[in-house]
């Protein structure tokens, strides 16, 4: 088969259509290129182009099929509405405080009217919109831009916190409707500058959402009319991809009803089930283990693995990617035998 361009081989493997060899991407990045450049995400964010250069410089040396639009930031934009963030070490992911102290009498209080002009006047929100810009600069027509950033279902857990919002959606679950359409709403104005700024590719991270935290049950009753409601909210983006964390096997389903282009999943999804489950009509990203031989063990031991996925997929839709962020300090020759299995293995 010809070679194909970057954008090319994605078109193709979401239109579920042959391709030249299997693409190969990262899930964001951010604090490997972060920590490889010895930089905080403050830092990051405050150079003159918003280290759109870093990002670029990175994900040419290992030669990925998507470039983000925002590196390692997906929950940072809760800043603006007072979550607390910490961003002031290399190679840290973000870590977002809670800022909802009494949620019944603050939810009925969020103002959903005044969101665009709140992100707007946030710093670190204007960083990510001009990191975004800069790189869709660099980058231009030749690859797609992925905006990852925190679903409306993440985001309500954060603003209350993770173990004080599942209790909310056990006690109070008319508060989390009203708080879920104020960060739907929220995650959508966000994606929205994003597009504004150059990116394609919407990929609501739902970490939350992970079947080792909620049943399958609450899955459907709570994060997928949230995600419909996003997904319909964005109809400027040509693909809506969706990531979800940890065991989250029976996801596949759910999302690929609600029209999900791409599953982003963790190396604890069974991927052939997944395969078999999406085949057709969803593409699976991932799942190599980030915390596994990526991380910690040799090239030749991730090359395997990769080669591994691969073959296993047998030419079913599949991107290749960590199964999640990757590890700040994931050595460089790890992750290039990513791509290098990508070429190596023949898809049939």
């Amino acid at each position: 088969m010809k070679p194909m361009t970057s954008k090319e081989r994605i078109d193709a493997v979401l239109a579920h259509q042959p391709v030249d060899r299997t693409p190969f991407c990262l899930v964001d990045g951010g604090a490997w290129i972060a920590k490889t450049e010895n930089l905080s995400y403050r830092q990051l964010y405050s150079l003159p182009d918003g280290g759109a250069s870093k990002i670029v410089k990175w994900t040419n040396e290992i030669e990925t099929d998507i470039v983000s639009a925002v590196s390692g930031v997906f929950t940072a934009c809760l800043n603006a509405f007072g979550c607390p963030i910490h961003i002031d070490e290399p190679g840290r992911p973000t870590d977002t405080g809670a800022v909802l102290k009494d949620p019944e009498e603050e939810i009925p209080q969020l103002d959903k009217s005044t969101i665009r002009e709140t992100l707007l006047a946030n710093e670190f929100v204007q960083g990510m919109i001009r990191q975004c810009k800069n790189v869709k600069a660099l980058v231009g027509d030749q690859k797609y831009l992925l905006g990852d950033i925190a679903g409306p279902f993440t985001m309500a857990a954060v603003m209350v916190g993770t173990q004080d919002f599942i209790m909310l959606m056990l006690d109070e679950p008319e508060l989390v409707e009203t708080l879920l359409d104020f960060t739907t709403c929220v995650s959508a104005e966000m994606f929205r500058l994003l597009h504004e700024n150059g990116c394609d590719i919407a990929m609501p991270a739902e970490p939350v959402a992970s079947g080792s935290l909620i049943s399958q049950k609450m899955f459907d009753e709570w994060v997928v009319p949230a995600l419909k409601n996003l997904k319909a909210m964005l109809p400027e983006y040509k693909y809506f991809f969706t990531h979800v964390c940890g065991a989250s096997s029976p996801r596949v389903k759910s999302l690929k009803e609600m029209g999900v282009a791409a599953f982003s999943c963790d190396y604890l999804v069974k991927l052939g089930q997944a395969l078999t489950d999406a085949e057709g009509e969803m593409v699976i990203m991932g799942n190599i283990n980030p915390a596994g031989a990526l991380l910690t063990g040799t090239a030749e031991e991730v090359y395997a693995e990769t080669c591994g996925r691969i073959k296993l997929a047998a030419g079913r839709g599949q991107i290749i990617a960590p199964g999640c962020d990757m590890g700040a300090a994931t050595p460089l020759e790890n992750v290039k035998m990513l791509l290098k299995a990508c070429k190596d293995v023949e898809i049939k």
